[in-house]
């Protein structure tokens, strides 16, 4: 394994580079999303920005925070437009009900606001993964809803609580953090929970950096270090930045032929 980045260059990845790989990407592509009314660097401004936004609403008003169906519809557009399409997923996420979205959706931030409210920072990571652990399977509950998008969901809480929102599990961040034998991604809880949040905790420890810039700085870093001779070979890489050296292959297909990989069935152990 290569040598671990500072986490200067991580910031610095998530502030510079990682807006203008979204800028050079939506340049890239013709599809609008949300009937048509955003590009896809106005949709990643609404996944940033917007919509977390509206959740700290939502929950400075009521207490309580969710997402509804065409929320969720949208975060699938986001999610696979920026990472692997998986055409199987649009369709089962439009399969959930909103009423069903939305009450599953608070029953997952629940648990997520109940440990916030309760802590300040991150002084047990055991304690930290199990909640986690515990919010994910919740929001996995929905159709097409497996650990990576479960994990988009609950990185929403950014703006409630930045230091204990949970982070997004993108396929790049992994690859570039934790390196897997063999380039091989699982795409299982077990994942997320033990080695990804660990590494984030690790990186982040003692200072006050929130788990969404790591996610950012490190998939930034591991798109460019993968696509700067070819989608990306307009993308200027900002002189003050540096790169570790990573392997030269490619995400590899996702195990799954449904569902995206769902908490495993209680006959099975559940990862």
């Amino acid at each position: 394994m290569s040598s671990m980045p500072s986490l200067d260059v991580i910031i610095q990845a998530s502030k510079q580079l990682y807006q203008l790989i979204i800028k050079e990407l939506s340049k890239q592509s013709i599809k609008k999303f949300d009937n048509n009314s955003k590009t896809f660097e106005q949709l990643e401004s609404w996944r940033q920005s917007t919509l977390p936004s509206i959740i700290h609403q939502r929950y400075e008003t009521n207490q309580t925070a969710w997402i509804n169906k065409n929320e969720l519809i949208l975060l699938m557009d986001w999610k696979l437009t920026k990472g692997k399409f998986r055409p199987t997923l649009p369709k089962l996420i439009k399969s959930n009900d909103d009423q069903v979205v939305i009450d599953t959706t608070k029953a997952g931030f629940k648990i997520i606001l109940d440990y916030m409210n309760n802590n300040k920072s991150i002084d047990d990571i055991q304690e930290y993964k199990n909640i986690v652990k515990s919010a994910l399977k919740k929001v996995c509950e929905l159709r097409g809803v497996g650990p990576a998008t479960g994990s988009l969901i609950l990185s929403l809480l950014i703006k409630i609580n930045p230091k204990l929102s949970p982070p997004f599990f993108s396929d790049e961040s992994f690859m570039y953090l934790i390196e897997p034998t063999g380039g091989s991604i699982k795409y299982n809880v077990k994942e997320y929970i033990e080695l990804l949040i660990p590494k984030y905790y690790e990186l982040t420890k003692g200072s006050d950096v929130s788990f969404d810039v790591i996610e950012r700085g490190s998939w930034a870093l591991w798109m460019y270090q993968h696509h700067k001779k070819d989608k990306l070979s307009n993308v200027h890489f900002p002189d003050d930045i540096t790169t570790k050296e990573v392997p030269e292959e490619e995400v590899p297909e996702e195990e799954t032929s449904e569902e995206e990989d769902k908490p495993k069935p209680k006959r099975q152990r559940r990862r």
